[in-house]
């Protein structure tokens, strides 16, 4: 009889579940492994498209939920949801048999989740840890989440020596690459005719996807989105789709904007709540450029051979491809930044992705397989010599 490891993944949002996909798929098909899924935050919110249904229809049975109570999006309301999520989680994993639970990169809704699971002497594994986005809370909670963890699957050599430098063993670190880049690699995707008669773009038209989360670190999200819509005006021979916000501090204030945009502009503007793993990905194939400050600019869009304009601080510190064109916040910067990229995919460079390494998943799957888990909660800081 085969001795199962039974693996836990934490999901909060399409955008990890665009990542963590191919792993889920793999689990369960592996008769190795004992598959289990906890959902939380955005997933369950009716506002971000209850995208849970999404990872139900992909053949996956939901083994747990740990609900977010989030109405709006002040810090008051955000800290009111962290605070409730640590309830529910600790109801949760108190019925959880996982040998270890695995978390993807730096949201809030999946750190109370991380911190339960080390108190109760849960094995985390940690995929995406070490990256820097200083422009944005998520920076600080990823590196939190690095220290509470015990297995570290880095993207990048630069994420890895920033695990180390952490004081984490650097035997416990893995740098495998992007589960995100090798899934596009597999995916077989429909026609650009099924995406336009989808979503309703005229045929004619080239069209920009734009992904906008909140600043989270300085609160300049009016001037943020008020100014990126100003320059897409510039650019009019292009329709727009924009993608819902996700559930950071004052996401809100940008969504209010956005809603009042596409009313005024209906026919060239299309918005979408939640586009789900599948056709964010096509969209993004079909697109001219990707503009926003969401990290499938700088992750997904190069590898999908997408260029992309990347604005302000949210995701500063990320490596960038030559692809990603950087701009400020101001109106004239957004402008120059679009045309460069429009200048580049117009020479038809073929853009080369970071965050991408060989058999990624297969590494992933090897080391959960194997890795000795006796007393690896018992961690010694290990210094820089």
């Amino acid at each position: 009889m085969i001795n199962k490891r039974e693996i836990c993944i934490v999901s909060s949002s399409r955008a990890d579940y665009n990542h963590l996909y191919l792993l889920m798929k793999e689990l369960k098909e592996n008769k190795g492994f004992n598959l289990k899924i906890l959902i939380t935050g955005m997933h369950l919110m009716k506002k971000y498209g209850n995208t849970y249904q999404e990872i139900i229809k992909d053949g996956f049975d939901i083994s747990y939920k740990v609900k977010t109570q989030l109405n709006e999006t002040t810090e008051f309301d955000i800290n009111y949801a962290i605070g409730s999520q640590f309830i529910y989680a600790s109801r949760i994993l108190k019925k959880i048999k996982s040998d270890i639970i695995v978390v993807l990169g730096d949201r809030y809704d999946i750190y109370p989740i991380v911190i339960c699971s080390h108190i109760m002497g849960i094995p985390v594994a940690h995929i995406h840890g070490g990256e820097v986005t200083s422009g944005a809370i998520d920076d600080g909670i990823r590196h939190s989440i690095t220290k509470l963890s015990d297995i570290h699957f880095t993207a990048d050599s630069e994420s890895r020596k920033r695990v180390i430098q952490l004081g984490e063993d650097p035997k416990k670190i893995f740098n495998v690459g992007s589960l995100g880049v090798e899934a596009l690699s597999n995916m077989k995707y429909k026609t650009k005719k099924y995406i336009y008669e989808k979503y309703n773009i005229r045929k004619n038209k080239d069209y920009f996807i734009i992904s906008i989360h909140p600043e989270t670190i300085y609160d300049l999200n009016r001037e943020l989105i008020t100014n990126i819509i100003n320059a897409l005006d510039v650019y009019k021979e292009y329709d727009l789709v924009f993608t819902s916000p996700n559930s950071d501090t004052y996401s809100n204030v940008i969504l209010r904007k956005i809603n009042s945009y596409v009313k005024s502009n209906h026919k060239r503007v299309i918005f979408i709540t939640s586009l789900g793993r599948f056709d964010y990905l096509h969209l993004i194939k079909y697109s001219s450029g990707v503009i926003g400050n969401s990290s499938s600019g700088i992750i997904e869009a190069p590898a999908l051979n997408i260029p992309s304009v990347n604005i302000g601080n949210r995701q500063d510190g990320r490596p960038l491809s030559k692809s990603v064109f950087q701009s400020n916040y101001f109106y004239k910067s957004i402008v120059k930044a679009i045309a460069s990229m429009n200048n580049y995919k117009a020479k038809k460079t073929k853009c080369i992705p970071k965050y991408r390494e060989k058999n990624t998943l297969q590494k992933i799957v090897e080391i959960l397989r194997d890795i000795n888990l006796t007393n690896i909660k018992f961690k010694k800081f290990r210094d820089i010599k």
